[in-house]
């Protein structure tokens, strides 16, 4: 959050970058039991020979659960890939026509997400679909649905970057 400029200037927050803040919070405690989930299976296999059964499957799911848990704050901050040997190059108006072409492209690829994962997500939920087998499974619906409700924040996020940089509500900053 340190960032923003708004909270730089000692304005409050608005509700979505508080909300992104905290999703990315929450993926840091997620990063931390991944961590110990991997000491607990190092432990357990090199000193008793009985490592953490679901490592694998554990650790599979929650990389998509917290890359997506990440987004939102990520492209909030306006710090998604961008190659700036362009985009620095040219004056206000070309970054204003540029950040809205990419907004807008943000917003197609998160709606594709959605789209395309849709079906699988409701037939994930009917089977109750799992990864894994024998001593440890991993369900796979939780994850999938997660996948398609972060994909509607992120394009949310993107349509309000895009309103907000068309209507020139705000000068397009630096990463």
């Amino acid at each position: 959050m340190a960032d923003d400029p708004d909270i730089a200037r000692g304005a409050r927050p608005d509700f979505v970058t508080r909300a992104t803040e905290t999703l990315s919070t929450i993926s840091a405690f997620w990063i931390l039991l991944l961590a110990a989930i991997f000491l607990y299976d190092i432990i357990g296999r090199e000193l008793f020979n009985t490592p953490f059964l679901g490592t694998h499957e554990i650790v599979g799911n929650s990389i998509v659960g917290i890359l997506f848990l990440e987004l939102p704050s990520t492209i909030k901050r306006g710090a998604m890939l961008r190659t700036t040997i362009v985009y620095y190059a040219v004056s206000r108006i070309p970054r204003r026509v540029i950040d809205c072409a990419s907004y807008l492209l943000g917003v197609a690829l998160f709606l594709a997400i959605i789209f395309g994962g849709w079906d699988a997500m409701i037939v994930s939920w009917e089977v109750r679909e799992i990864e894994g087998a024998g001593a440890f499974e991993v369900p796979i619906y939780p994850v999938r649905t997660l996948i398609i409700a972060f994909s509607a924040i992120c394009a949310l996020i993107y349509l309000q970057l895009f309103y907000v940089t068309a209507a020139a509500k705000a000068e397009a900053e630096p990463a």
